[in-house]
């Protein structure tokens, strides 16, 4: 009697925890896996690896010149505008030319303005005086010749003195004739061939400091777009060579956000532009939505690797951009993800 109860106690036990096991809803396997069903009359129709990235890709910014980095004025994350100073490199022996340079423009320069300037006020003047002593002698010498020769005419004065007087006149009025001439050249203007001169010696003095300046800019390192700095690849005090470039920093536009793609060829006839896909992100609990903008008008060679051992990385892929739509959650730049192509 005993082990029959016992039976059906037993029995009762065991149909209350089938029925409670039916009961009892599923569990889902993950919120990703479970979010992963396609929209109602939407089927996926292909699958690709992808990896986030900016409005543009990666771009590694170089130095023009062989030095060693001075200074770097950007961080990681930090937004910076076209042709803004990221950094400098160490280059004191152009500072110097560039200096020397400079002196020796604005002498050319100073040199000109003084030839068209013509002489100083100062010797001006002095020319003048020259002017009105030498006329001055000029007159004392023919009021000379003209008494001595009243004189000789009377048999009063010697011819000798006479002579004498029209050498002194003849004297002074080769002074008088040379004081003339110094006072044109004090006032006449620069010649046409000395101007041209100053002019050349003008330009070449800027053209040289052009190429030093020139040859210095390359020393600064400038932002060749406006975008995020993404990585600082180097440090103040580290050397750089255009023999062996290493990027000095790497930048991206990262005002929106893109995902690029390798659609196997296998599945080329199922992807179009503005087609719908679904983006699976491991770690957050719903996919992205989004629409493919790009695709690539020639074939390429696989980069993105899955973890599949049975996946085969020799066959050719066709790169697209797809763009997540408006809202979406920012994602990490380089973050790798499956987009899920949806059936039109």
């Amino acid at each position: 009697m005993k082990t029959a109860s016992a039976l059906v106690f037993g029995m009762v036990l065991g149909g209350v925890a089938v029925w409670s096991s039916f009961s009892r809803p599923a569990a889902t396997h993950s919120s990703v896996t479970a979010a992963s069903a396609p929209p109602p009359g939407l089927s996926v129709v292909a699958a690709a690896q992808g990896r986030v990235e900016g409005r543009t890709e990666n771009i590694e910014v170089e130095a023009s010149a062989d030095g060693v980095v001075r200074s770097l004025a950007v961080r990681e994350g930090q937004r910076v505008a076209k042709n803004e100073i990221i950094g400098e490199l160490a280059c004191d022996n152009l500072d110097s030319d560039v200096r020397a340079l400079e002196a020796s423009r604005e002498s050319a320069r100073q040199a000109r303005v003084r030839l068209l300037r013509g002489s100083r006020d100062e010797e001006r003047r002095v020319a003048d005086q020259e002017i009105v002593s030498a006329q001055a002698i000029v007159d004392q010498a023919r009021r000379e010749k003209d008494r001595m020769q009243f004189l000789a005419a009377k048999d009063v004065a010697p011819r000798r003195s006479e002579e004498n007087a029209s050498r002194d006149l003849a004297t002074a009025e080769a002074a008088l004739r040379t004081a003339n001439e110094k006072q044109e050249l004090v006032y006449a203007g620069p010649l046409p061939e000395e101007i041209s001169k100053a002019d050349a010696d003008v330009l070449a003095a800027e053209e040289r400091l052009r190429t030093a300046l020139a040859q210095r800019e390359k020393c600064v390192i400038r932002a060749p777009m406006s975008g995020t700095i993404t990585r600082v690849n180097m440090r103040a005090g580290q050397a750089f060579s255009t023999l062996m470039p290493h990027p000095i920093v790497t930048m991206a536009d990262l005002t929106e956000q893109r995902i690029r793609a390798e659609v196997d060829e296998r599945d080329l006839s199922r992807i179009m532009v503005n087609q719908r896909v679904r983006i699976q992100v491991e770690g957050y609990q719903k996919p992205l939505a989004g629409r493919v903008i790009w695709t690539s008008v020639v074939m390429g060679r696989k980069t993105a690797r899955s973890t599949d051992p049975a996946d085969k990385s020799d066959r050719d892929i066709l790169e697209t951009l797809i763009a997540p739509e408006r809202g979406a959650v920012r994602l990490p730049i380089g973050l790798r993800v499956l987009v899920e192509f949806l059936a039109n």
